[in-house]
């Protein structure tokens, strides 16, 4: 699932003036913004806002909330738990920028450029010598290094965002401490542990629900990949000492040249999709997710029932645009393979839920509970989020 996540920090803020000028920014349909269903903390610096699901727009937002505050104020984010950044503003006037992945768009964009720590320190009263780890744009050379001691996210992932806000003096895990109010909506790949009251429902599994199993694909299971290189028979000999080797960029390279003569061989794009899965957040460049969704499309073409390819193909590209073919495609599943049903009707009450179908959505989590056999953290979460069982 794709994570889209935005805070608003407001250094020296007063709480109240903060809140107004959020809430007049509510006005512009284009923002997507629910002032209701954003969570506030006062943190050690000032006051700090997780910014509901769906909203889109943090440039806007910062420049335009500027003009109503003397203070300065960041907009941060994570663009689909691919990379983070911000925007720092005040008075009208942008102070500084930084995104940590660039050229992620294109070539450019964003621009492979530094954030400012001296305009962040000056703004938020910090040393900007414990700052600028955390602005220098991701490099391969980086990946898996943690800009200071202590942190607990390296370059490469988003998390490094958490990092950053408690060197300012704010601290993100405040906002998970508690039980959310009425209609507060958190990313869904790190929902929050919630106290929940004892109703009949709840009696049904453990009392600490578990992460959802993960379920073994076509991107993330070895054994598969190499059973499916294998099916190439002799011609995919140097494929597999490849993939033998760890040498995934070469594999992709090998894969490609092979479908130039092979375009309608299944196994190509699967195992290529592999190679791409394999160098995701390790310092190789931008986020392959298209290609891998592209990949996975092309094979599903030719074996339109694969369990694994389909299960696969659902987390790759999240985003609402896609939504319906993840609904598609875990109804397929539900059906192909029944023995994990349970798993992929809370998959689908998500994209229900995120769709706007909150009917739907409860059906399926009935259905989950009636069988009486799965018990997670994303079970429980939607199912305070629909109002079940209370």
């Amino acid at each position: 699932m794709g994570l889209f996540l935005h805070a608003v920090l407001f250094p020296g803020g007063e709480e109240e003036r903060c809140r107004q000028a959020l809430g007049r920014c509510a006005a512009d349909p284009l923002l997507g913004l629910r002032p209701a269903e954003c969570r506030w903390r006062q943190c050690a610096r000032g006051p700090a806002a997780l910014l509901n699901d769906g909203f889109t727009g943090p440039e806007l937002l910062a420049a335009r909330m500027s003009f109503g505050l003397e203070d300065p104020l960041m907009v941060l984010f994570i663009y689909d738990g691919d990379f983070w950044g911000y925007f720092l503003w005040q008075k009208g006037a942008e102070l500084d920028r930084f995104a940590s992945q660039p050229d992620y768009f294109s070539p450019g964009n964003p621009p492979a450029e530094a954030g400012d720590a001296r305009a962040v320190g000056r703004a938020f009263s910090k040393t900007p010598a414990l700052l600028q780890n955390y602005l220098a744009p991701w490099r391969p050379e980086k990946a898996g290094r943690r800009a200071y001691a202590g942190d607990g996210a390296p370059a490469g992932d988003c998390w490094q965002m958490a990092d950053f806000m408690g060197a300012l003096g704010f601290d993100y895990n405040s906002f998970q401490m508690e039980r959310p109010a009425e209609g507060a909506v958190f990313p869904e790949d790190k929902p929050p542990k919630l106290e929940y009251q004892q109703e009949d429902w709840l009696r049904r599994g453990p009392a600490e629900p578990e992460d959802t199993p993960e379920l073994p694909n076509a991107l993330n299971d070895r054994e598969y990949a190499w059973t499916r290189a294998r099916l190439l028979g002799p011609a995919g000999e140097e494929l597999r000492g490849l993939l033998k080797e760890g040498c995934y960029q070469q594999g992709v390279d090998w894969l490609t040249k092979a479908l130039q003569t092979q375009p309608e061989e299944p196994s190509l794009y699967l195992l290529r999709a592999f190679c791409w899965a394999q160098m995701e957040g390790s310092g190789q460049g931008r986020s392959r997710k298209p290609e891998m969704d592209r990949d996975l499309t092309q094979a599903l073409e030719q074996e339109p029932d694969n369990v694994w390819i389909l299960r696969a193909r659902c987390p790759t590209a999240a985003t609402s645009a896609r939504y319906r073919r993840h609904i598609q495609d875990l109804t397929r599943l539900i059906e192909l393979d029944p023995e994990n049903q349970d798993i992929y009707l809370v998959s689908r009450a998500y994209r229900l839920h995120w769709s706007g179908n909150d009917d739907g959505a409860r059906q399926d989590l009935e259905l989950v509970l009636d069988h009486g056999n799965l018990w997670t953290v994303d079970l429980t979460y939607l199912c305070n989020q629909l109002r079940l069982g209370l």
